[in-house]
């Protein structure tokens, strides 16, 4: 998914949850209550900070891992 993706699916999402709010949470908390949310959930959506990241192979890891040719 690209970033043009997310960012509609980000603006769809907006509209969805102020929908779900207005009928059925907005009599407890304001309408700024979706804001906030919203904005968490695209911060996790688009930048995902807990995703694992690979690690860079240094040449060192890399020439111990070659197969050795015995003959």
């Amino acid at each position: 998914m690209n970033i043009g993706d997310k960012l509609t699916w980000a603006y769809r999402l907006l509209f969805i949850l102020m929908l779900i709010w207005l009928r059925f949470i907005e009599q407890y908390i304001s309408i700024w209550g979706v804001w906030v949310v919203w904005a968490m959930i695209v911060f996790f959506w688009l930048f995902n900070p807990f995703k694992k990241r690979n690690r860079q192979s240094t040449s060192s890891q890399t020439e111990q891992t070659e197969p050795i040719d015995a003959q």
